[in-house]
């Protein structure tokens, strides 16, 4: 009988601790044609993970990843796929709403320009609508 109860109690909590996991995808076009892209996963309303990119001629700058070699122009020696890692990372931690851009659309803040010094301007729209179409 205390086995079934148990048994029982085990599968209550179980069946509590359901997590509900979903996704939302979001874009922005800039005034120069390239897509800046958002995937949002969620588990039970919390952002759990972001995936950036961006469509440039006819492949995305993830696809091109150490060949979209631009570590010479970068202040902080990284390619743009190191920076766009720092900064998915950043907003799964942090958010999109403490984040200042000067007028070329790139961070302020300096515990986001350690890791990324590109603009994310186009990024950032994509991350807020993904977020408008999970809510």
């Amino acid at each position: 009988m205390k086995k079934i109860l148990w048994l029982m109690t085990l599968l209550c909590l179980c069946a509590c601790s359901t997590t509900t996991k979903t996704t939302s995808e979001g874009s922005y076009t800039n005034a120069k044609g390239a897509v800046a892209t958002a995937k949002l996963e969620w588990e039970n309303d919390q952002m759990v993970a972001v995936e950036l990119d961006e469509t440039t001629e006819n492949t995305t700058k993830k696809a091109l990843g150490e060949a979209y070699d631009m570590k010479q122009a970068s202040a902080i020696n990284k390619n743009w796929n190191e920076q766009i890692a720092f900064l998915e990372n950043y907003i799964v931690a942090n958010g999109i709403d403490q984040i200042q851009l000067n007028e070329e659309g790139k961070a302020v803040n300096e515990d986001i320009l350690s890791g990324c010094t590109i603009s994310i301007d186009s990024y950032l729209k994509a991350v807020q609508d993904a977020q408008a179409k999970h809510e």
